[in-house]
């Protein structure tokens, strides 16, 4: 504010000496006063956010000295109260240590009561085994006279007794030998009924083995008959085909006879037969392999060479089956 009235009084100063200057002086002057113009009204700016700064920093300052006593004001709560617990802290802690030494005296006093009730118990508990000792000997001496009363009655039992037991034993051996002899004579009288039956059941299978072998006779009677129709059935259709084969001026070939095997000096009888032929017959079919006739001789010693056994296995075998019946061997061996 001082420039600007300085300012001012200096224009009116040049006016009033000059008086009569041109109007371009004048128009400078009043430039240079908008300038200075508008300095001050920079300045006063400046000044007047100085003055809005300081404010705000004054405010702050009052914020930071309310804050800082607030704290100051809580900072002091905060020791009382720390102060509080401490002292309570050593109040309990006194506490404690009281009912510590009280929990020490009483386990002391536990202690010796429980030392004074085991020496009491453990003398009651010897006592007790004195007096259970002492009960014991006498009850052993009571229980061997006891024994003792008893063993002597047993005995005399036992005399009176010996002269019952001894009738008893000899009822029981007089029961025993009759139940013997019962049972004798029931396994004599079963042994009787199974021999009779026995004998019975061996008649009848004598007498239908002779049935059977008469049967068997029939039929060697009948194959024989039906053997000897077959030979000639052959030695017709042999005749026939030699005729129709034989060329004029010759004769018909010998006809060959059929191999017969040659009897030993004792020929065996037909039970000999039927048991060697049963011993190659081992499923009992009453026929055996061809292939054992050749062993079946050897066997009824009237072996057979190689040309031999095949026209006897030919005459035995006609169909080539492979088999060869009883019947059909005891009528070629009796022929």
């Amino acid at each position: 504010m001082s420039a600007y009235l300085e300012g001012t009084s200096k224009v009116q100063g040049a006016a009033g000496s000059i008086g009569g200057i041109y109007a371009s002086e004048m128009s400078t002057n009043i430039l240079l006063e908008k300038r200075a113009r508008k300095l001050a009204e920079e300045d006063a700016a400046r000044l007047y956010n100085r003055v809005r700064q300081l404010q705000k920093e004054e405010e702050k300052a009052g914020k930071r000295i309310s804050e800082t006593r607030k704290k100051a004001r809580e900072i002091v709560r905060l020791r009382e109260r720390n102060q509080l617990i401490k002292q309570e802290k050593q109040l309990r802690m006194q506490q404690l240590d009281e009912l510590i030494e009280q929990q020490k005296l009483e386990n002391q006093r536990l202690k010796e009561e429980t030392l004074r009730n085991r020496i009491e118990t453990e003398n009651k508990v010897f006592a007790e085994k004195i007096a259970t000792a002492q009960q014991t000997k006498e009850d052993k001496e009571d229980i061997a006279r006891t024994l003792k009363e008893n063993q002597l009655l047993l005995r005399k039992e036992a005399l009176e007794n010996k002269e019952i037991i001894r009738k008893q034993q000899e009822d029981a051996r007089r029961k025993l030998e009759e139940l013997k002899i019962a049972r004798l004579h029931m396994a004599q009288d079963d042994y009787e009924k199974r021999l009779r039956e026995e004998m019975e059941a061996k008649t009848q299978k004598e007498m239908e083995i002779e049935e059977l072998a008469a049967l068997e006779m029939e039929l060697i009677e009948r194959l024989r008959a039906k053997q000897l129709e077959q030979q000639k059935a052959f030695s017709q259709l042999e005749a026939v085909l030699s005729l129709g084969a034989a060329s004029p001026g010759k004769g018909s070939p010998n006809k060959q006879a059929p191999a017969s095997p040659s009897k030993p000096l004792a020929e065996p009888e037909e039970e000999d037969v039927a048991r060697a032929f049963s011993v190659y017959d081992q499923d009992g079919t009453g026929k055996i392999s061809a292939s054992d006739v050749g062993a079946l001789m050897r066997d009824l010693a009237v072996p057979l060479q190689a040309t031999q056994l095949s026209q006897a296995i030919q005459q035995l075998d006609p169909a080539s089956s492979g088999k060869v019946s009883f019947g059909e061997f005891l009528l070629w061996w009796k022929g």
